[in-house]
């Protein structure tokens, strides 16, 4: 019995082997801004996390790098040296770019913002003054006759 004319209710799947698994490669290029140009080669490891998300994070040595996605108007191609000649690889159309940012521990940032009267913008997350109160205007009332 079936609740939709056409189709029947089954009570096991067939094995898996009549769906082949297709494996799909992504190229995307690294920004890494305004780094230390010496940083890249000294590093013997990096560690890559999130770059699945939204804002991926890359920490070379003890630099940490934020990253976000950007998605290119053409392509980049990407070529490989081999014995001092080049030959191309892939292309891309996707970016990662980086921003070097410093990490704080939660309780010293709340302790700098309670004892300088600074607070944390809501928008760009770095500590701001508080904002100014606005005077209230004075109004003058003149008589009509006057």
């Amino acid at each position: 019995m079936s609740l939709c004319p056409g189709y029947h209710q089954v009570a096991q799947f067939r094995p898996d082997d009549d769906y082949e698994e297709e494996e799909e490669i992504f190229y995307v290029t690294l920004e890494l801004g305004n780094i230390e140009p010496s940083l890249i080669p000294s590093c013997d490891s990096y560690y890559l996390v999130g770059l699945d998300t939204s804002t991926p994070f890359l920490q070379l040595a003890g630099t940490v790098l934020k990253g976000r996605h950007e998605t290119l108007l053409g392509t980049e191609l990407l070529f490989t040296e081999h014995e001092h000649a080049l030959s191309y690889m892939e292309s891309t159309w996707q970016r990662i770019c980086f921003r070097e940012i410093r990490l704080e521990e939660k309780g010293r940032v709340k302790a700098k913002a309670d004892a300088g009267s600074l607070v944390l913008d809501r928008i760009t997350g770095k500590l701001a003054p508080l904002p100014r109160r606005r005077r209230a205007r004075k109004m003058e009332v003149v008589p009509e006759d006057y």
